[in-house]
């Protein structure tokens, strides 16, 4: 268990990787409203690549946490979206993960949205005026409401 929590934080190396792993790129769905939650083919959208935009990864349950580790590994700037999760506990559970997965990759972590949207930035990073606009275009930026 332990190991499997060092690899999906990126401290350790997998021992071998399976012949048939391909990496999957994940972002999700851009607006709230929106949910899709019955649609059985939900994928997530690649919306950008560059390191200075922000990577929206919307979460259903503790399960998906692996690819907002990748992520925030890999130093992007991640908006993360737990509105989906009606469960407060399972709620609290994903924000104390990431809250160390931030504290580990010397990110910070802060709210952004009171429903459940928290800005995840790397160290020397900010959110620049055209990304704050985009999230708040999204649905995802409503500090003050």
């Amino acid at each position: 268990m332990l190991e499997k929590f060092l690899i999906s934080i990126g401290l350790k190396q997998p021992e071998s990787i399976p012949e048939s792993y391909t990496e999957t790129t994940t972002t999700v769905r851009p607006s709230g409203e929106n949910r899709f939650i019955d649609n059985e083919n939900i994928s997530d959208v690649r919306i950008h690549s560059p390191k200075d935009e922000v990577e929206i990864k919307a979460l259903r349950s503790f399960n998906e946490i692996h690819n907002l580790g990748v992520a925030i590994k890999d130093e992007f700037i991640v908006a993360m979206d737990i509105r989906d999760i009606p469960d407060q506990g399972e709620r609290r559970r994903i924000l104390d993960f990431v809250t160390g997965m931030a504290f580990m990759s010397n990110a910070t972590i802060r709210s952004i949205n009171r429903d459940g949207v928290f800005l995840i930035l790397p160290t020397n990073s900010s959110l620049s005026t055209e990304e704050r606009e985009r999230l708040q275009q999204l649905g995802l930026y409503k500090l003050n409401v």
